[in-house]
């Protein structure tokens, strides 16, 4: 007996047993059991007595998916506070919304199904239309630990969402401007407020949020070099600061000389408006911000450069694919993959080697015919 609760054994599972303040005052025993195991029975235990000790205890077959989201899903996770609030977004944005008056036991396999049926074919909350098929996976994956965490504390038996099939979805089809045209892009904004950041999109294949991030106590421009340490995300659409998110995403990546020049002339220019704005400048020590100081959203480098895009006349790519232009174009100019990968952020070069496998042939055919035309023309 463990205040007010207690954990027993009958036949192969485990029951806990607890005491609830009955309608009319007196103690009124209440049990709930089938775990498997005497750890899930002590965990489900350890939260009835929680929520009866402040007051706020609901009955097993009472609990809806909003108070379990919201009373101990949430509170209960050990993750970034990123991270978290991207599932409460998510789980507010998506699910409660349409599921979350329903009793946790209530909710079958059916019911998911029916879900991601409805975000495919409307689950935009800012404009018309549906959510992507990866999308809908991803919301998915945080209804299926949601339930699966119901399962744990004993408020149903099965997690229907591990039932139900999610959308498969489609690997967006990568894209990578040729040097010609990733030179024109350059050429066509070399008077943006952002060139420097288009430079560095192209050059070394930063991430969105990583240059959205960037601060100039991460640049050092007399060594020639700058730091990925700080990153930009977008949780529901207000930007938060965080950090990389792998031992790999936290890098260093050479700048050469042309770089540190374009890098210096940005600061000038950030400098003056410094100055122009006096007192009403923000100082965030970002070095890609408005024209106030303002650090930018992740998404106004997408749009931006969506919109500088199609005003060049350049076939279109996503912002993701500068990235590809960036390390496809490095590989085919001969520089190391190892080099190349740490540029990336890559957890291995193994990943390197295969999402730009289209790259190596073409690379292992010039290599090769410079060294038989290196060896041939020894031998003569």
């Amino acid at each position: 007996m463990s205040q007010g609760g207690s954990i027993r054994k009958r036949g192969d599972t485990w029951t806990a047993y607890w005491f609830v303040r009955g309608p009319d005052g007196q103690r009124v025993q209440r049990s709930k059991g089938g775990f498997r195991v005497k750890r899930d029975a002590r965990t489900h235990l350890t939260t009835v007595l929680g929520s009866v000790q402040r007051g706020d205890f609901v009955e097993s077959k009472r609990m809806t998916l909003s108070q379990f989201v919201r009373e101990h899903f949430l509170p209960g996770l050990d993750l970034r506070p990123t991270t978290v609030a991207s599932y409460a977004d998510l789980l507010e944005g998506h699910v409660l919304p349409r599921l979350g008056g329903l009793q946790l036991a209530a909710i079958t396999p059916n019911i998911v199904k029916a879900l991601y049926d409805e975000l495919l074919l409307s689950g935009r909350r800012s404009r018309i239309g549906g959510l992507s098929p990866r999308s809908v996976q991803y919301v998915g994956t945080v209804f299926g630990k949601v339930m699966s965490q119901a399962v744990a504390f004993g408020y149903v038996s099965r997690n229907p969402v591990s039932a139900v099939k999610r959308p498969t979805p489609r690997p967006p089809e990568m894209q990578a401007w040729t040097a010609d045209e990733a030179a024109g892009f350059l050429d066509y904004v070399r008077d943006d407020r952002l060139y420097a950041a288009w430079v560095l999109f192209l050059t070394r294949g930063p991430r969105r949020g990583e240059i959205a991030g960037l601060r100039w106590s991460d640049v050092d421009l007399d060594g020639g070099r700058l730091s990925i340490s700080h990153t930009r995300v977008s949780v529901g659409y207000e930007a938060q600061s965080s950090p990389p998110k792998t031992r790999q995403s936290r890098r260093t990546i050479p700048l050469d000389a042309q770089l540190v020049s374009i890098l210096r002339s940005h600061r000038r220019r950030q400098l003056e408006d410094r100055l122009a704005w006096g007192k009403a400048w923000t100082d965030t020590g970002v070095v890609f911000t408005r024209e106030d100081g303002v650090a930018l959203h992740p998404e106004y480098f997408s749009q931006a450069f969506e919109r500088l895009t199609r005003l060049a006349g350049l076939r279109t790519i996503r912002l993701h694919d500068t990235r590809h232009t960036a390390a496809s174009l490095a590989l085919q100019a001969g520089i190391p993959v190892k080099v190349v990968s740490e540029w990336l952020g890559h957890s291995s070069v193994s990943i390197t080697l295969d999402v730009y496998s289209h790259v190596i042939p073409s690379m292992s055919e010039e290599a090769g015919a410079r060294l038989t035309a290196l060896v041939l023309k020894r031998g003569r």
